[in-house]
């Protein structure tokens, strides 16, 4: 079940939060869908007891790559046979702002380009308006079907391709991972010039953390009272505190100079794993279908790239005071329950 908290009155100029309530063994996999239809992900942070959540990353989150290279390089049919077909690809480019450059991007087996309107009516290929900024005309997106490039004899490779380099020849530097299709295990990706990158991997131990008990009716409810509403907020912001190693959930802030309180709290030990880089929403699955094995409860919290030109479910995303594309996950394995809240910025056309 699904639902605003609380419903944006203008969709153009407010962010927007999403709470979803699953059963962990429910055949609709809610909880599953939402992370693997969200591409550019680059931070994850687990908060749990467990000791073993960094040796777990540690299977499935690897090396992704820095490299520069030409549009016209990722519809080669070599390329596309080699790579596009064999696993998973996703790049993004790097140093580039997608409310003012040109931004470019793999998910999947499209190759997705977010360009202002110069750059739109010299490339003279088809695309659409996009929704943001709010001015239409102004920003353009044009998908380009990458297994339909297979064929250098066919119309539509020859028209991608003359444009590509008339218009957009100049090297663009992408981080770029490659991935089992199956795991998300990192596939070496082989192409001259490529400089492998390591995810950044950091632990905290954090005693006597303040951890709320998760309330019954977020777990045995689908009726959206103020209570509930009210529970939801405070159980998301508890995620985000936890997340940071806040000292309001730490046990160790002031009383007289903090605000805030955990509610109905208890005292554990916790530790708090993160990890940066460009990671495989396929791995994140992994991970976290491993930690729901365990059967303890653990919260998630997962940050998409502010500048990626899609979001869930190919969502286009844009900026707009904020980029924001993330969600977390709080995971209740002895009521297979899950908690999923997904924060959109204002410009994110997600619902």
């Amino acid at each position: 079940m699904s639902s605003h908290i609380p419903l944006p009155k203008e969709k153009h100029n407010k962010s927007k939060l999403f709470v979803t309530r699953s059963h962990l063994l429910s055949k609709k996999h809610e909880h599953s869908k939402l992370i693997q239809t969200h591409p550019f992900n680059h931070q994850i942070t687990i908060i749990s007891q467990s000791t073993t959540v960094r040796e777990t990353l540690a299977k499935y989150i690897g090396p992704y790559y820095n490299v520069t290279l030409k549009l016209s390089d990722f519809i080669d049919p070599a390329f596309i046979s080699n790579y596009i077909k064999r696993n998973t690809l996703i790049a993004l480019s790097s140093n580039r702002y997608i409310d003012a450059d040109d931004v470019f991007a793999i998910d999947g087996q499209k190759l997705i380009l977010s360009v202002g309107k110069d750059t739109y009516e010299t490339l003279g290929l088809v695309g659409k308006s996009a929704q943001f900024p709010v001015e239409r005309g102004s920003r353009f997106v044009v998908e380009i079907d990458l297994l339909a490039c297979m064929d250098p004899a066919k119309k539509y490779y020859q028209r991608v391709h003359n444009r590509l380099n008339a218009v957009l020849n100049e090297p663009v530097e992408f981080l770029v991972g490659y991935f089992d299709k199956n795991t998300g295990t990192p596939v070496t990706f082989d192409i001259p010039g490529a400089t492998i990158v390591t995810p950044q991997v950091d632990t905290r131990s954090v005693p006597n953390m303040l951890v709320p008990n998760v309330p019954e009716c977020l777990i045995s409810t689908n009726e959206q009272t103020d209570t509930w509403t009210e529970h939801a907020h405070e159980l998301f912001e508890w995620i985000g505190l936890a997340a940071s190693c806040s000292q309001a959930v730490a046990g160790t802030s002031d009383e007289q100079t903090s605000a805030y309180t955990v509610p109905e709290p208890t005292s554990k030990d916790m530790h708090v794993v993160t990890a940066r880089g460009l990671l495989s929403a396929t791995a994140i699955h992994s991970v976290i279908n491993e930690l729901v094995a365990a059967h303890t409860e653990f919260y998630v919290c997962v940050w998409g790239f502010d500048d990626a030109p899609v979001s869930w479910n190919s969502s286009e995303h844009n900026f707009y005071v904020s980029g924001e594309n993330m969600y977390a996950q709080a995971y209740v394995p002895h009521k297979n329950c899950c908690l999923s809240f997904q924060a959109c910025g204002p410009w994110d056309a997600f619902s």
